[in-house]
C-alpha cells in the first residue's frame, strides 16, 4: 500500500481487483436513482396537463406519466439491489484478500510485535479498520454516484424550469458543503480521529482482559465493577469522543440546517417571480415544482451529510492498517541453507527485548555460548527471568539476536527459510493455547493428514482415550465456543500436536508445570515418546523432571553459571544442589493448622 497517494486514490487501487464489476454496480446504482426521478417528471407534466391544457387527450397524458411513475420506481428498486448486491460482493472479496495479506505478514513479524502491540489494537485493526474500507466500496461510493446523480438530475430539471430557482439552490448547497468539509480541514481533525481509534484500541483490549479474568473479578466480589485499566480506557475514549463531538456538532448543525432550510431560499425567490411575472401560468408551475423538488434535493445531500466523518475514519483506518504492513518482517535470506543434521548452537548471543539502541535497554542474555548437541536433551533451569525460555524463544527465531549467532546443524538459523526453520522445530508451551476447532483440527493444525497418524499421535501423547469419550471423538469442537479440557488434557494434546509435526528439533517450556500427579505421570510418558531420537532442549522449575538430561545448563541473570550432568553438578558446591536442596524441602512442604492464639488471630483458619 502506498501511504503517500491521496485517501481516495488509495480506496481506488485497493478495489482495482473488481473495478470493472464496481463501476457497473456504481451504473447501475445511478440508474436507479434517475428512474427515481420520473415520478417528479410525472407530477411536472401532469400539473403542465391541468394548468397549461393543450391539443390532445388530457386524461389519456395523466393516466401515461401516472403508469410511468409506477414502472420507474420498480426499476429503481431492481437496479438499486443489483448495484447494491454487486458492490457489496465486490467489498467483502476485497476485504477478504485485505486480511489476508495483513494475516500473512503479521505471521513472519517478529514476536516484539506482538509485545509491544496489545491484542486490542491488533483486532480492532483486522476488524473495525479494514471494515472502514468495506464502507467505502459497498456504501459510500455507490452513494456518492447515486446521490451525485440525484442532485445534478433535480438541478438541471429545476434549472430547466427556471435559472433564478436554480441558482439560488446550488449557492445555498455549495455554502453547506464548504462548512461540512470544512470540519476535517488541517490536521485536527485527523489528530481527533486518531486518537480515537488508538484509545478505542486500548478500551478493546481492555475489555477483552476483563472477560478472560471474569473469574477473578467474581471471586473478589466485584461483578458489575470496573477494572482500573478497563475504567481508565473509558473514559479516555469518553474523552476523545466529547473532543469529536465539539468540533464536528457546530458544523453538522449548520449543514444540516442550511440543507434542511433550502425552501426558505426558494420560497422568497419563487414569490418575487410570481410577483414580477403575475399571470404566467409557466412561472407559477416552476414555482411549484421548485416547491416539491427541493425537499427531494434535500434527501440525497443529507445521505452525504456524513461523508467527511466516513472519510476521516478511513483515513485513520489505512494509517492503522499501514501501521502494521510498514513493520519489518523477519529477513528471508537470499540463498537459504537446509541443515544436514540438528544440533542446536549458541555462540557467544546476546539478546535484548528492548531496542538496543535504547541506553536503558537491558540485556535478557549475555554472552551465551554452548551446544545441544543432537538426538539428546539439554536441559534450561534456573531461577525465573534468568533467560530460560528467552533461548527456546531465540532457537525457533521469534526475535533475531543482538549480537553473536544461533546456528542448528552448522547453519546460521538466519540463512534457513523461516518456512524450513518452523518445520524443524517443535515448541510446547507452558501455557497451551486450544483454537476454537476439531480436536482434529487442533492436533494437525488443519494440514492434511491421514486418521491413522493422527490417532497414533494422540495415542503416543496419551490423550487417544479421553479424546473417544468426547460426544463426537476427534471431530470434537474444543476451545473457545466449544468444549473445555482441564490443564492437562490440554497439554497432552499440544504434545500430541508436536508428535503429529515430528520435527528434529523440540522445545519444552515448562511442559510439566501446573498439572497434578496423575496428569504428571500421563504427561510424562507423552514427553518421553515425543523426544526420541530428537534433539531436546527441556526448560524446567521441577529438577526432577530433567535429572537425565545429557547436559544441565543453570541459567542466571543471562548468564550460564554452572554445565554438566545431575551426577557430576550434585558432586559440588553448586548453586543446582543448592536449588535441588530447597526444592526438595518445598516438595516436603505442608499446611498445619496453627492452634496458637496469636497464629489464629494472625491467619484465619
Amino acid at each position: 500500500m502506498n501511504e503517500k497517494k491521496p485517501v481516495l486514490s488509495r480506496l481506488f487501487d485497493i478495489a482495482a481487483q473488481g473495478r470493472g464489476k464496481l463501476i457497473g454496480s456504481c451504473v447501475l446504482m445511478s440508474l436507479g436513482t434517475l428512474c427515481g426521478m420520473v415520478p417528479y417528471l410525472s407530477v411536472y407534466h401532469i400539473a403542465r396537463l391541468l394548468l397549461m391544457p393543450a391539443t390532445g387527450d388530457v386524461q389519456k397524458g395523466i393516466i401515461l406519466w401516472s403508469i410511468a411513475a409506477v414502472v420507474s420506481i420498480v426499476l429503481t428498486m431492481v437496479l438499486s439491489f443489483f448495484g447494491s448486491f454487486g458492490a457489496h460482493r465486490i467489498a467483502f472479496r476485497v476485504l477478504y484478500g485485505i486480511r489476508i495479506r495483513v494475516m500473512e505478514h503479521m505471521g513472519r513479524l517478529p514476536m516484539g510485535f506482538f509485545t509491544e502491540h496489545s491484542t486490542g489494537s491488533v483486532q480492532k485493526t483486522m476488524d473495525d479498520s479494514i471494515e472502514k474500507i468495506e464502507v467505502f466500496i459497498a456504501h459510500l461510493l455507490p452513494d456518492l454516484f447515486g446521490s451525485a446523480c440525484a442532485v445534478t438530475a433535480l438541478l438541471l430539471g429545476l434549472g430547466s424550469l427556471n435559472a433564478w430557482l436554480a441558482l439560488a439552490v446550488v449557492l445555498a448547497t455549495i455554502g453547506a458543503c464548504a462548512l461540512q468539509l470544512s470540519v476535517w480541514g488541517g490536521g485536527r481533525g485527523q489528530e481527533i480521529l486518531t486518537g480515537m481509534a488508538a484509545v478505542s484500541g486500548q478500551m478493546t483490549g481492555a475489555f477483552s482482559e476483563y472477560v478472560r479474568g471474569i473469574a477473578e473479578v467474581k471471586l473478589f466480589g466485584l461483578t458489575g465493577t470496573v477494572t482500573r485499566g478497563l475504567g481508565d480506557a473509558t473514559q479516555k475514549y469518553g474523552a476523545w469522543e466529547m473532543r469529536l463531538y465539539k468540533r464536528v456538532t457546530p458544523f453538522y448543525e449548520g449543514y444540516k440546517t442550511i440543507i434542511l432550510s433550502l425552501l426558505a431560499v426558494v420560497l422568497p425567490v419563487g414569490t418575487l417571480l410570481i410577483f414580477l411575472n403575475p399571470g404566467d401560468a409557466a412561472v407559477l408551475l416552476a414555482v411549484m415544482m421548485g416547491l416539491i423538488l427541493t425537499p427531494a434535493i434535500c434527501a440525497p445531500l443529507m445521505e452525504l451529510v456524513n461523508y467527511g466523518t466516513r472519510m476521516g475514519e478511513i483515513t485513520v483506518a489505512l494509517h492503522n492498517i499501514d501501521e502494521i504492513m510498514k513493520k519489518e518482517p523477519v529477513a528471508e535470506p537470499v540463498n537459504a541453507v537446509k541443515p544436514d543434521s540438528f544440533d542446536v548452537a549458541f555462540h557467544n548471543v546476546s539478546f535484548s527485548y528492548q531496542d538496543t539502541a535504547d541506553p536503558y535497554h537491558t540485556l535478557a542474555l549475555k554472552n551465551v555460548t554452548f551446544k545441544a548437541p543432537g538426538k539428546q536433551m539439554t536441559a534450561l533451569v534456573g531461577p525465573s527471568g534468568s533467560g530460560k525460555s528467552t533461548i527456546g524463544q531465540l532457537t525457533s527465531r521469534f526475535w533475531d539476536v543482538s549480537a553473536g549467532k544461533i546456528t542448528i546443524g552448522g547453519v546460521d538459523i538466519r540463512d534457513i527459510a523461516s518456512e524450513h526453520l518452523m518445520d524443524c522445530v517443535s515448541f510446547v508451551f507452558q501455557d497451551t493455547f486450544i483454537f476454537s476447532d476439531t480436536v482434529l483440527g487442533n492436533i494437525t493444525m488443519n494440514r492434511l493428514a491421514d486418521q491413522q497418524q493422527v490417532i497414533a499421535a494422540a495415542k503416543a501423547a496419551q490423550c487417544h482415550d479421553f479424546i473417544m469419550q468426547l460426544p463426537h471423538g476427534y471431530q470434537t469442537r474444543i476451545g473457545s465456543g466449544g468444549l473445555g479440557l482441564s490443564g492437562g488434557e490440554a497439554q497432552r494434546l499440544a504434545i500430541a500436536r508436536a508428535i503429529f509435526k515430528d520435527s528434529p528439533i523440540v522445545v519444552l517450556d515448562e511442559a510439566l508445570a501446573f498439572t497434578d500427579a496423575e496428569n504428571e505421570n500421563l504427561i510424562q510418558k507423552a514427553i518421553d515418546t515425543l523426544i526420541v531420537d530428537r534433539t531436546v532442549l527441556i526448560i524446567a522449575h521441577r529438577l526432577p523432571s530433567i535429572q537425565n538430561a545429557d547436559q544441565i545448563l543453570l541459567l542466571d541473570q543471562g548468564e550460564i553459571r554452572e554445565r554438566g550432568t545431575h551426577a557430576s553438578l550434585m558432586a559440588e558446591d553448586t548453586l543446582y544442589r543448592r536449588l535441588w536442596h530447597v526444592q526438595n524441602e518445598v516438595d516436603a512442604w505442608s499446611i498445619n493448622q496453627h492452634t496458637c492464639g496469636e497464629q489464629r488471630r494472625a491467619v484465619r483458619c
